[in-house]
């Protein structure tokens, strides 16, 4: 039996974790030497009693780990733990690594620079738009984004990578065979397809429940050299993440929103307790780029500076914003009528200006939001 095996059967143990694992290795020499131990000696690490010990005794016949081996690798699954070189580096410094990840996609991507996007299952306008844009932005940065897959903020953070052709992890709190939500699930295939990956810790046949959420989101943190909480209630699921950061040693940031918002009020809190206030992409990769043994991502320079994030409309500013000659001519177009105008335009002045049809300015105005050429401001007028 190999050392990737044992992690692997051990992980099928639901009353089996990491540290146990740990304790075991560290007697015993090997996680296979530990599996394969006799029960009377297995009693005498700490927490392994004789439930757990004759559990132990009995993995090899009663977890179908040969099953579970099976389908993933009739699903295209690759199964990574510890004992593999491409195991996820960051993710071996917290204090429980998980025993095992199944992934989907290419586990290339889990080594990667990685940024975490957390938020609320019901953001606000404000909020999905910030997600999307952040993801965009600091995706071209050359980060991977990483989130749970749930619906809102995760779901809209990956959203934004995936359309700047970026990469993105999500992380999820069942099988792979049981995403949730089911929502999710064209997205979680789009995910594998555009180069990223749909991971869990949970065998094929897990359900999700309240349990999984929880553990699940150390591995989101753990992944990630820093936690971005997009927006959040007080008693939102996202501060267990930026907890589960905080004690991994990660840096965590927040964007604020209005002291109004039920919604913005986590994130208001994380701000007070020290976490980083953003307020454009270029704060992020600041942030990461101080962290011990951090450089700046490569691609860093394609993220458009603070100046042009701002609702600014100064003429040095304006000087800048050049019309890229990979524009299309009807976004050529549609840039030069705001580039000429003096305030922000609603879409319908700029079908007007451009004399693109209203069948034409929908997709256009979209595409040059992703490529971060024009930003939408409040009451939904565009600018550059």
């Amino acid at each position: 039996m190999t050392e990737s095996q044992a992690y692997f059967i051990l992980n099928l143990l639901p009353s089996i974790g990491a540290v146990t694992v740990r304790a075991g290795i560290e007697a015993f020499g090997s996680a296979a030497a530990f599996l394969q131990a006799p029960a009377n000696r297995l009693t005498s690490i700490r927490g392994v009693g004789p439930d757990r010990a004759n559990a132990i005794r009995n993995a090899l016949t009663d977890t179908g780990w040969e099953q579970q081996l099976a389908k993933a690798q009739s699903s295209g699954v690759t199964i990574l733990t510890p004992a593999d070189e491409a195991y996820p580096p960051l993710l071996r410094t917290i204090h429980s690594p998980p025993l095992a990840l199944y992934v989907a996609g290419d586990p290339a991507v889990l080594s990667k620079t990685a940024l975490a996007m957390v938020g609320t299952r019901a953001p606000t306008l404000y909020g999905r738009d910030t997600a999307r844009l952040f993801a965009a932005r600091l995706s071209q940065a050359g980060l991977v984004i990483v989130s749970g897959l749930a619906l809102g903020i995760d779901a809209e953070a990956a959203e934004g990578a995936l359309q700047s052709h970026g990469k993105t992890v999500a992380v999820i709190g069942s099988g792979l065979d049981r995403i949730y939500p089911t929502e999710n699930r064209g997205l979680a295939r789009r995910i594998c397809k555009e180069g990223g990956a749909v991971i869990s810790e949970y065998p094929f046949g897990r359900s999700a429940d309240r349990q999984t959420f929880p553990m699940r989101n150390r591995i989101i943190a753990g992944l990630s050299a820093g936690v971005l909480c997009v927006e959040a209630g007080v008693h939102s699921g996202t501060l267990i993440t930026a907890d589960a950061a905080l004690e991994q040693g990660r840096s965590v940031m927040a964007i604020p929103g209005r002291i109004s918002d039920a919604s913005a009020l986590g994130c208001l809190r994380l701000i007070k307790n020290g976490a980083r206030l953003v307020d454009c992409p270029e704060d992020v990769l600041e942030e990461l780029s101080t962290l011990p043994g951090m450089g700046r991502p490569a691609a860093a320079a394609s993220v458009a500076p603070p100046a042009a994030l701002p609702h600014s409309s100064s003429a040095p500013a304006r000087r800048l914003q050049a019309i890229p000659e990979t524009a299309t001519p009807g976004e050529r177009r549609i840039l030069q009528c705001l580039t000429e105008a003096s305030d922000p335009l609603s879409a319908d002045e700029i079908q007007r200006a451009s004399g693109l049809s209203p069948a034409e300015l929908p997709p256009l105005l979209i595409a040059l939001e992703m490529k971060c050429l024009l930003r939408r401001t409040p009451g939904n007028l565009y600018t550059r």
